[in-house]
């Protein structure tokens, strides 16, 4: 029964298996085929491609072979459209033009002959026998030459202001707006400044013996580090101008004196009353409560008790320090009445005179500095004026010096007065908050009996 069924089924498998089989076989000519079409079909891409390609540069030439003869042709019209425009023209409007060609030719031969003078140039070569200006090839190749030297650094001899404040004759070079000078036989040299009121100068400390050094190789061999202001000179005008503290103050004027005065006085005063309030003995907030503490275990009908608390309190005066032991001192030697109250706010008004005295002072430093900084700078201003209306405003140095006093005492009038008035209000606030706790101590001891 199995033998008759399995012989149907192994047909059937064996028919799958080959249909299967040529399936396959008839899938793989397909891929094949589609393989060949994409390969031929990229190959005549690639050769319409390049066939573009030159087609696109033979037409890029041609078209730029087209401007060049469109511009040609443009400029062969803007010169016949000129002749014709010309023969058109009246003669009033030749006039003019020619007017016009002749200012603009004499105004460039004054540029060239200007520029001539100021390089001094032969005045020959630019002026014929009857004075005529005449600009020929030649002096416009000289002067063509001339610039050219310009842009190529050349050391030159010159006389200049040294270090030493001597004036010799020294190699410079000039690069750009830099110019820098080398002596040779004093290995020196640094950056030369130029001013209209002196010959050209070398600028003393500036150059270290590695950068003269380097000066030095530059002249020999052409060869080297150059060091340059990239400010042009302004820093190193800066560097002069720079003070110390004394010659500051002394550009204030006479009244920065008094200002510098009231200055040491209020920090002397300052160091002095700050070390005594510091020195002050602390305030025992407890000495009334132990005071209370001690009389009320008094007896007045037992003596031996009386002398006991007389002791404690004694001991307890003794241990007290400051103001606090007088005003104890005062309450215990004095019974209560009018007499003991006189007695105490007498001595606290000493004690609070004796803390705060010459403590107004720094206040009054604080107050007199700005005013006097004030008075200085209207006298430096009435100074400026006066410059102003003998030499005029042209030049700023003549009225710089009372600019200056004017705007110096200012300024130490004000460096014056912000510290001691700061340092007033400190001391007066200690000094307060002490009386006041001291105030507070002498009430308590005026209502205490210690008989």
């Amino acid at each position: 029964m199995m033998q008759a069924l399995m012989k149907p089924l192994s047909g059937i498998f064996i028919c799958l298996i080959v249909l299967s089989t040529q399936q396959v076989h008839a899938n793989d000519k397909i891929v094949q085929e589609l393989i060949e079409r994409i390969s031929n079909s990229k190959q005549s891409l690639t050769r319409v491609e390049q066939a573009v390609n030159k087609q696109s540069t033979a037409l890029a030439r041609e078209i730029a072979k087209q401007q060049k003869q469109v511009k040609a042709l443009r400029e062969k019209a803007v010169v016949l459209q000129r002749f014709a425009d010309e023969q058109l023209m009246s003669v009033e409007q030749l006039e003019k033009r020619l007017t016009q060609w002749s200012t603009q030719s004499n105004y460039q031969k004054q540029l060239l002959t200007s520029y001539a003078e100021a390089n001094q140039l032969p005045s020959e070569q630019f002026t014929q026998a009857n004075g005529a200006i005449v600009i020929d090839v030649n002096s416009l190749t000289q002067i063509s030459q001339q610039l050219l030297n310009k842009l190529t650094p050349s050391w030159q001899e010159q006389e200049v202001i040294t270090e030493q404040g001597s004036i010799d004759r020294v190699n410079t070079i000039t690069i750009g707006p830099v110019e820098v000078a080398y002596d040779a036989s004093a290995l020196s040299g640094g950056p030369v400044s130029r001013e209209i009121i002196s010959e050209p100068r070398i600028l003393a400390d500036i150059f270290d013996e590695q950068a003269i050094a380097e000066l030095g190789s530059i002249q020999a061999s052409g060869a080297g580090t150059l060091r340059f202001d990239p400010t042009l000179g302004n820093a190193y005008k800066l560097k002069d101008k720079q003070q110390g503290i004394l010659a500051h103050v002394k550009t204030g004027g006479v009244w920065a004196l008094p200002i510098i005065f009231f200055g040491a006085l209020s920090l002397v005063v300052s160091v002095i009353k700050a070390t005594q309030l510091v020195k002050l003995p602390k305030i025992d907030v407890k000495l009334i409560e132990k005071v209370k503490a001690i009389v009320h275990l008094s007896d007045k009908n037992d003596e031996v008790a009386m002398a006991h608390v007389q002791e404690q309190l004694a001991v307890l005066a003794s241990s007290s320090q400051g103001a606090q032991k007088g005003l104890l001192d005062i309450a215990m030697s004095t019974p209560i009445s009018q007499e003991r109250d006189d007695l105490l706010i007498a001595y606290l008004l000493e004690y609070k005179h004796k803390t705060e005295r010459f403590i107004g002072a720094i206040a009054t430093s604080a107050a007199i500095a700005p005013l006097l900084g004030l008075l200085g700078t209207v006298s430096g201003m009435i100074s400026t004026f006066m410059m102003m209306t003998i030499f005029g405003t042209g030049d700023a140095s003549t009225v710089s010096g009372g600019i200056s006093e004017a705007l110096i005492t200012t300024e130490l009038g004000l460096i014056v007065a912000i510290p001691s008035l700061i340092l007033s209000a400190l001391l007066t606030r200690r000094s307060k908050s002490y009386c006041a706790k001291l105030e507070a101590n002498a009430i308590k001891l005026s209502k205490i009996s210690f008989a």
